[in-house]
């Protein structure tokens, strides 16, 4: 009989200690509720992260690919860290990310917001662009066009996000500034000799009504052009490829079917391929030489926001 007792007390204090373990959790802890509207798709190769600034504390509150009119709940918090939070930080992160790095966030910030009371409301405003502006109303322009042309190549070989013909301003509209760490890059993505799709870089730029700079650095603007001059606004000529960039792709370059991208890259991220921050793209078929081409916005009329709850 005593063996008995002495096993239900067992058993009973083991009940006691596992929901007294479990209460102690409940009042230590908390989730974080996290809702956004119109976060664009990353693709597959970069993933959202929620992070809380608490001092030098920062602290995830998951990770996530946008669903619309989806919620994500954190795993549970300390209610301590949560009470001290200031901020609230939405980045973009590798979905690579292994060991520590998955301890702390990218630096990749695309919105934020200060905790008021309880609540925060993350804009892109002062993260992803300067200010309040943002890509709603924004439009782009191109042409296929190669003045840099002389014996080898066509206009089939070049691309200018250009307004006119001859040029005056940059094809784009109401485009709006980056914040630091960002910065738009142009892309012509063509099959390479084995017919895989393979992305090149036209430039870099902040002002579209300025010249871009190369994604092989400053010191090589331009390098696939031939022996004319070229404008001063984004854009490239792919005639030639004097330092062997792209072996596998033939130059001069076909552009005619090729797929136009200008995506939004971390200035400092040096992968060969657009971010996954794409505004416009258009997907050319047989496209007409020296016809101005509209590419779409895909961020077109669609209010980035969200609300954040600790």
């Amino acid at each position: 009989m005593m063996r008995k007792i002495t096993g239900l007390a067992i058993i009973s204090f083991g009940l006691f200690f596992t929901s007294s373990c479990e209460k102690a959790e409940e009042i230590t802890t908390k989730t974080i509720e996290q809702s956004f509207q119109n976060l664009p798709d990353l693709g597959d190769n970069y993933i959202y992260e929620g992070w809380l600034i608490a001092g030098e504390n920062k602290i995830s509150t998951g990770r996530f690919t946008h669903s619309e009119g989806a919620n994500y709940t954190s795993e549970l918090i300390n209610k301590e860290l949560i009470a001290a939070a200031t901020v609230y930080v939405l980045t973009i992160e590798p979905k690579t990310e292994t060991a520590s790095d998955l301890a702390i966030p990218s630096g990749w910030i695309f919105s934020k917001g200060n905790f008021t009371n309880n609540s925060a409301t993350p804009s892109t405003d002062t993260a992803l662009y300067i200010g309040s502006s943002n890509l709603e109303t924004a439009t782009g322009n191109f042409f296929l066009k190669a003045p840099s042309v002389d014996a080898i190549g066509t206009d089939a070989n070049g691309i200018w996000f250009i307004n006119a013909l001859p040029p005056s301003a940059g094809g784009f509209t109401n485009l709006p500034t980056l914040a630091d760490g960002w910065i738009y890059e142009g892309w012509v993505v063509v099959p390479n000799s084995s017919g895989t799709p393979t992305p090149i870089s036209t430039g870099r730029f902040s002002n579209p009504n300025a010249a871009d700079v190369s994604f092989f650095g400053a010191a090589n603007n331009n390098e696939f052009k031939g022996p004319n001059g070229v404008p001063p606004f984004p854009g490239e000529d792919f005639i030639q490829d004097p330092s062997s960039r792209y072996p596998m792709v033939t130059f001069p370059i076909d552009l005619q079917n090729a797929t136009v991208v200008i995506s939004i890259e971390p200035t400092m991220n040096d992968a060969a391929a657009p971010f996954g921050l794409k505004p416009f793209v258009v997907a050319l078929n047989n496209q007409t030489l020296a016809t101005v081409v509209t590419m779409t916005n895909n961020y077109a009329n669609k209010t980035i926001s969200g609300i954040v709850t600790k």
